[in-house]
Parts: C-alpha cells; sequence; structure tokens
C-alpha cells in the first residue's frame, strides 16, 4: 500500500507540472502540506520528491524547498538497450594478447601487460542488425574463462569476480570507425566501411577502467534515440 500511494503522489505532483498547473521556478507545497493533502506519512512524501528529483523534474534547495526545474532541450537522455539475454549470441573468439596502444591506453596497462580479448557478435531475436561485441579485459593468474558464463554475460558482470558491482560505475561514448577485414567479415559488409561504434567503459572505485569494450554497429541496426525534456519517462 505504501508503495502504491508515492507512486500516487509522485505522478500527481509530475502531472501538475507537466500540463503547467505548477510553472518552472514554482516552489512546491511543503512536505507536511503534501503529507496532509494526501493522507501519507513525511517519509513516503520525501520517496515521491526523490524520484523527481532523480528525473531533473524539481530541485531542491537547502532551507527553502522543493522548485520545479525548467525543462531541459538542450540537454539528451540517450537509452541504449545492451540486454544480452535479448539477443543471440555467439562467442568468436577467446584470446590472451598484448595490448595495442589503444589499449594501454584504455586500460592503463603496459605493452608487456596480458589483455583477453572476447569477440561475439549479438543479434536481436528475429530482428535485423548484426553487432560485433568486442571486450578487453586485463588478464590476472588464474583468471577464469568459462565460456558458458562469457556468452551471455551482460557488460558489467564481466568484472564481477574481482570487483563489488555497488563499486563499479559505466561511460559510454559513440563515435565511428573504418572496419577492419575481421570485423568486416563478421559484419557481413566492405573491409573500410565506416560504422556507429559504441565505446564502454567499466570502472572501479577509484575511476580505473577494469573492463573496456567496443560494440560495432552493422548500417542495418539503424538509429539510436535520445530524449529531451520532461515528458518521457526516463
Amino acid at each position: 500500500m505504501a508503495e502504491k500511494k508515492y507512486q500516487q503522489i509522485y505522478e500527481s505532483i509530475r502531472n501538475q507540472i507537466l500540463y503547467g498547473e505548477i510553472k518552472p521556478g514554482d516552489i512546491l507545497p511543503s512536505e507536511n502540506e503534501l503529507a496532509a493533502r494526501f493522507h501519507a506519512s513525511r517519509v513516503t512524501v520525501r520517496k515521491s520528491l526523490s524520484i523527481l528529483e532523480s528525473q531533473h523534474i524539481i530541485y531542491s534547495h537547502h532551507g527553502k524547498g522543493y522548485f520545479v526545474n525548467a525543462p531541459e532541450h538542450q540537454r539528451y537522455t540517450l537509452i541504449y538497450d545492451d540486454h544480452i539475454q535479448k539477443m543471440d549470441c555467439t562467442i568468436r573468439s577467446i584470446m590472451l594478447e598484448k595490448p595495442t596502444e589503444e589499449l594501454q591506453k584504455a586500460l592503463n596497462r603496459d605493452k608487456n601487460d596480458w589483455i583477453v580479448a572476447i569477440l561475439r557478435t549479438l543479434q536481436k531475436k528475429q530482428l535485423g542488425g548484426l553487432v560485433c561485441d568486442q571486450v578487453y579485459i586485463p588478464y590476472r593468474k588464474g583468471m577464469p574463462l568459462v565460456e558458458e558464463e562469457i556468452q551471455y554475460a551482460e557488460f558489467p558482470y564481466l568484472a564481477k569476480n574481482k570487483f563489488s558491482e555497488f563499486l563499479l560505475s559505466t561511460k559510454m561514448e559513440i563515435g565511428h570507425e573504418a572496419v577492419d577485414k575481421k570485423i568486416a567479415e563478421l559484419l557481413g559488409i566492405e573491409e573500410g566501411t565506416h560504422v556507429l561504434v559504441v565505446y564502454r567503459y567499466l570502472m572501479d572505485e577509484n575511476d580505473q577502467v577494469a573492463v573496456y569494450g567496443k560494440q560495432y554497429l552493422h548500417p542495418m541496426c539503424g538509429r539510436i534515440v535520445a530524449y529531451s525534456g520532461t515528458a518521457h519517462d526516463l
């Protein structure tokens, strides 16, 4: 029942903001006023407000209360669905190799260190659009390389035996590259073709890169979509 109540409060305030009943810059009623209006505890009200704040719909000013944010149409939220379980996944190779200059820089490794290089192809079930998923992990002695675990492992899972998931963060960049012969053959395109590339970094609590990955998107994968404003769920 408590969950339904905080959801009701959240949706009520959100709708008032989206439809202009409460405008950017306006101050919201106090927690006590909202608690009385919705017949809820301040804890429940605070939970609703925290969701609105996490979505950048409102912001708090210490000692004054909560205020409505103006929509930011110059900033976009990108949703990149990378759930391996939703795709057909095939491991193409798992190799130990010396890092290239790119990998030395990305993983902060010496040229004489060893890197585990995993190459997979991913394809959304019953859809077109092939993705080549290349993942690089610094090798450590005794590191298990179990194909059954790697095949459907999500990107953060690849470091789970070394780090707590709660101490990890990810960064994503989008660029383009001309594909080499190996990637071109897997994607079924000509060598040298420029494709979108999603670069991902899995970082530990010290901001050191634990896993580095590159996803080469076949031109048939379509578009990457992002949203601005507050009308879309984040």
